[in-house]
């Protein structure tokens, strides 16, 4: 009887990401298990090895996609200044959507619930590296005294629509050097504009 043929790690990865590619650029609805193997160069019985079924190649595309932006938010090392804190992981979100497009598209797009992070913002787990900041933020006068959900919530909205247009191409006309210093504008001007005092 002849064994099982065994796929390798790197082949499992390819999957993921032609399946994260696919979902951002037709939808969940369009995902064919025949379309992402061809174009990995293998056959459908690799994905049902692996995956078991599409659902379960679904589900690893939103695993793989939440792990990896909570891991890079978590990566940034906290100082003594909050402010600092809040810049440095506006940095790190855009950082790991430019590096990871179709993972961060998959993530973000309201037609895929069952690929986005564990949970509505702000209570989702991707949320609690930017909360303990704007909480320090609050609790030492900085900010205002409002709900640091709802303040987390402004602050993830104005990221979010930088990043989704740049992903979108809208902002074409301009070189990265240029996208950047919008984006740290950007940064500067939610956490002055929160500011009890300057």
């Amino acid at each position: 009887m002849p064994r099982p043929k065994v796929y390798d790690e790197d082949l499992r990865e390819r999957l993921i990401a032609r399946a994260a590619a696919m979902i951002a650029e037709s939808g969940l609805a369009h995902l064919a298990l025949r379309q992402v193997a061809a174009a990995e160069g293998t056959s459908t019985s690799a994905i049902y090895s692996m995956f078991e079924d599409r659902a379960g190649l679904v589900h690893q595309v939103g695993h793989t996609a939440s792990l990896g932006f909570v891991a890079a938010q978590r990566a940034v090392p906290m100082t003594d200044d909050p402010l600092v804190d809040v810049f440095n992981l506006g940095l790190a979100y855009r950082g790991w959507a430019l590096e990871h497009p179709a993972l961060y598209l998959v993530l973000m797009t309201p037609d895929t619930p069952e690929l986005r992070l564990n949970g509505p913002l702000p209570e989702s787990e991707a949320a609690d590296a930017i909360r303990d900041p704007i909480v320090r933020l609050i609790d030492t006068g900085v900010f205002p005294p409002v709900d640091p959900n709802m303040l987390l919530g402004i602050v993830w909205s104005s990221v979010h629509g930088f990043v989704s247009l740049e992903l979108a191409g809208y902002f074409t006309g301009t070189s990265r050097e240029q996208r950047d210093h919008m984006y740290e504008a950007q940064l500067n001007s939610i956490t002055r504009g929160w500011r009890t005092r300057l």
